[in-house]
């Protein structure tokens, strides 16, 4: 919430979507309720739900969506209407800092042009505008962890415009939903590529991309364990489609 509140672009309006929690997010709600446009809390379908709901509530021209235990770099609402602006895109996106509790991990690009392979976008620094939503459609309530990429792969084949923001938008945690059901995830990315990239949608397409994803998470996962992190990131700075543009800073947060 400070991360929005502390943004230095006059007239955003802050829409919240809770989905009936009970831990004192209300509570934080209420003492904040001057400086928020709009609150709801209900139970919902899942994050897609949330997500449609919020859109559907706001009015402004360009949407961001942020996730729970995520928040904004200062600045970054700024930079992106700059630039959409300036433009004309539909769709913005910029550099995502991964963090693990206090501690920063990498920092990661995000590349448009190759969503076909994958999430080549970190989804906390998308911002939308609010007719691409009425153009492209809803995030689909069949996808419950890898709507964002089915989203945004929908909208850069049927011929939206994104421009690339040269700075660290947002911040992320991990051990987020996506993390925690990392398999599940990349099974839903491979339905989205099978029902909108050619090529991908027979079987052996289908399931030798899982494979794949499911090896790579499985041997990021032992380098960490074995303290070998390092070439991890090496393959994320040279390989990977989605560069790593910083590495390690045990600075806290």
């Amino acid at each position: 919430m400070q991360s929005v509140l502390s943004q230095d672009f006059p007239g955003i309006e802050y829409v919240i979507v809770d989905g009936g929690s009970t831990d004192g997010t209300l509570d934080i709600l209420r003492a904040h309720q001057d400086r928020i446009g709009l609150w709801v809390s209900a139970a919902d379908g899942g994050i897609s739900d949330a997500f449609n709901k919020g859109i559907a509530l706001s009015r402004g021209d360009i949407i961001g969506l942020l996730n729970s235990d995520d928040w904004y770099e200062p600045g970054a609402v700024r930079a992106v209407v700059a630039e959409m602006q300036r433009t004309g895109a539909d769709i913005a996106c910029g550099r995502l800092q991964h963090w693990d509790g206090d501690r920063r991990t990498y920092q990661a690009s995000s590349d448009p042009a190759q969503l076909a392979r994958g999430m080549t976008v970190g989804h906390p620094t998308v911002f939308v505008r609010h007719a691409s939503y009425r153009r492209f459609g809803p995030f689909r309530l069949d996808f419950r962890l890898a709507m964002d990429y089915e989203w945004l792969l929908r909208a850069k084949l049927a011929g939206a415009s994104f421009v690339v923001v040269d700075r660290c938008l947002a911040h992320m945690q991990g051990g987020g939903v996506g993390d925690k059901r990392w398999r599940n995830s990349q099974r839903e990315v491979a339905g989205a590529r099978a029902l909108h990239v050619r090529g991908a949608d027979n079987a052996l397409a289908y399931n030798v991309f899982i494979a794949r994803r499911i090896v790579v998470g499985y041997v990021r996962r032992l380098l960490d364990a074995c303290g070998l992190g390092v070439l991890r990131r090496a393959y994320h700075r040279w390989l990977a489609p989605v560069k790593v543009t910083a590495n390690r800073d045990d600075g806290a947060r």
